[in-house]
């Protein structure tokens, strides 16, 4: 990479899987003394960042020279941080460019800089801060792809990535994709981006699920797919399949049973969120939001999200 702004000399030795397509596979990289550098390096036709595309995972941002840019899943995008820092950014150094300029598809305002806590300029899309990725070591490389790393995964960052939310990996090659939404954090979809909840009265791993009437079946759709098809960063491991009664196949995440919930009629609607002891199915790990206690002048009381249905 050329056009340093930050020079930071590592030693590491790098053993890193990464899916593409739900296969795994293995690269590695020795303990070596690498010189790695943050860049702004521009095209020929002066582009600081540009769109590449993949046969795996469609179109992604990359800088001028075509190595791919990358977004952390534990950074919170548009708090003016990066999450990232000492040996996480030696492994994913910032992105900068001083002097943006990028094609048409690309809106320049969605860019921006934010200053590290080290006093560095890190460029900003849609608040998500930009990374590179120690191991490409020639344009068109996507060795970080999916990787979990320093608490978060990582993903070649798609031009479509909103500070809000939006799908992140998936759609009909994957059965199974990853989204994201400032008030949850990155969570399962299915293929065509609707979210998978899972109940927290469930036991893991029992093979069972409480939501086992009608009613609980009508409101929340078992979810069920075959061949399981996982987008990048996600493991088959923590997946399986159990068939709790009638004969009805669930897939699982982390041993809870998967469901949709009816109510939820556009793919990104997460409106199903502390109903009836569901929640929305989080990556890395399935998480129930902790109670909220507020008090007042007379009580004190604990709240979470609705829970107006009994199932």
């Amino acid at each position: 990479m050329v056009g340093a702004v930050i020079v930071v000399v590592l030693i590491v030795g790098v053993g890193a899987y990464y899916l593409m397509s739900g296969t795994g596979t293995k690269a590695t990289t020795t303990s070596t003394t690498t010189t790695t550098t943050s860049t702004s390096s521009t095209s020929a036709l002066g582009y600081a960042v540009q769109i590449g595309n993949s046969a795996t995972v469609g179109h992604y941002l990359e800088n001028g020279t075509g190595f791919t840019l990358y977004m952390f899943g534990a950074d919170k995008p548009g708090n003016g941080t990066s999450a990232c820092a000492g040996s996480c950014a030696a492994a994913w150094p910032p992105f900068y460019a001083s002097s943006l300029s990028v094609p048409s598809g690309l809106n320049p305002s969605n860019f921006s800089t934010i200053t590290r806590a080290n006093g560095a300029k890190q460029t900003t899309y849609n608040g998500w801060p930009l990374y590179y990725y120690v191991a490409d070591s020639s344009s068109g490389n996507m060795y970080g792809e999916g990787l979990s790393q320093f608490g978060g995964l990582w993903y070649a960052i798609p031009p479509t990535l909103q500070q809000s939310g939006g799908q992140i990996v998936g759609g009909p090659s994957y059965s199974i994709g990853v989204a994201y939404k400032a008030s949850i954090g990155l969570y399962l979809t299915n293929s065509t981006g609707f979210t998978l909840y899972f109940r927290s009265t469930d036991t893991p791993n029992s093979g069972t699920t409480t939501c086992n009437t009608s009613f609980c079946e009508k409101n929340w759709p078992v979810f069920y797919t075959a061949p399981l098809t996982l987008a990048p960063g996600l493991s088959s491991t923590n997946f399986g399949t159990i068939t709790p009664y009638n004969n009805t196949k669930i897939v699982t995440y982390d041993g809870y049973a998967l469901f949709y919930w009816i109510g939820d009629t556009a793919p990104g609607e997460t409106l199903g969120q502390g109903i009836g002891n569901f929640y929305v199915a989080t990556v890395p790990a399935p998480v129930a939001p902790s109670a909220t206690t507020t008090t007042t002048s007379s009580t004190t009381t604990t709240s979470t999200s609705s829970n107006a249905y009994v199932y």
